[in-house]
């Protein structure tokens, strides 16, 4: 081989090498960039299945059944209470005044044979409220004592004891709630139709006062849906990284013929409940 060939193959070989270390490097990038992006997708794949869980814990688990012998409502579980027994806990759960009410029934007394005049009296039949374990798929229910009733307010607040250790709502402060704004992205959870609680999501779509001047009365309008069997349940909205109670959902739009329309629903305001809540002694540690 001569000195000329000797050169021709040294250069062909450095050009060889030149390009498979340029493969090399671009195969090396591609494969990087490729780990990054998965390494970005399973980031964000294990904050959508932390934030489903998050809201499974901090709304859906606090929302309970409330059943009379006239039909069933909605519940949230707000406070949960130390009793005198060790391991038992009193929950206090708030809903609407309507749910609790079906639970009185009349009935007649006697009847006047001289005047024909009917004496009726009120039973008080009781009302139930029913827990969910979703991990276990089951429901336990329990005996529920009625601690106050608001008609004006529609709101209600029970109690029942249990040895589980429920979840609890997140109670806002004023100062959050008057953050709430229309357009803010709120879920609304029931049990629709008497069925396990179920979650609907939506905007709040109005802020309206019907107290008059003294706005005893604040109730949001909203498009998260609800349906009968929702009322006393929660409209939740979230702060940060939680998600707080911020109403009372109690009614959805009906026409004169009975047409309901389930995205125009209203839930009464934390604001409003907060006093009906100091009255009953309640604390959300």
């Amino acid at each position: 081989m001569t000195s000329k060939h000797k050169i021709i193959l040294l250069i062909t070989m450095l050009y060889v090498g030149y390009i498979l270390s340029t493969t090399y490097v671009v195969v090396t990038a591609i494969g990087n960039e490729q780990e990054l992006k998965c390494s970005q997708t399973t980031k964000e794949t294990v904050s959508i299945v932390d934030d489903i869980a998050l809201k499974q814990t901090e709304m859906r688990n606090t929302v309970v059944q409330i059943q009379t012998h006239q039909g069933s409502g909605s519940g949230t579980i707000i406070d949960r209470i130390d009793t005198d027994e060790e391991g038992e806990y009193e929950y206090r759960v708030l809903t609407n005044a309507h749910v609790t009410h079906s639970r009185l029934t009349k009935h007649i007394l006697k009847v006047d044979s001289m005047t024909g005049k009917i004496h009726t009296g009120t039973i008080d039949t009781g009302c139930w409220v029913i827990t969910f374990d979703y991990e276990k798929r089951n429901k336990t229910g329990y005996m529920a004592k009625v601690i106050s009733e608001s008609a004006i307010k529609d709101l209600a607040m029970i109690s029942f004891v249990s040895k589980e250790e429920l979840d609890i709502s997140n109670i806002p402060t004023k100062k959050m709630l008057k953050q709430v704004r229309v357009f803010d992205e709120v879920f609304a959870i029931g049990c629709q139709l008497g069925r396990n609680p179920s979650p609907t999501v939506g905007i709040i779509s109005q802020i309206l006062d019907r107290g008059r001047r003294t706005k005893e009365w604040l109730i949001y309008g909203t498009t998260a849906q609800i349906t009968p069997g929702s009322s006393g349940g929660g409209l939740f909205k979230k702060y940060d990284n939680n998600y707080y109670l911020v109403g009372i959902p109690f009614r959805a739009m009906t026409e004169k013929n009975g047409q309901m329309f389930p995205h125009l629903a209203y839930a009464v305001s934390m604001t409003s409940a907060f006093g009906f809540i100091d009255q009953n002694a309640v604390t959300n540690p």
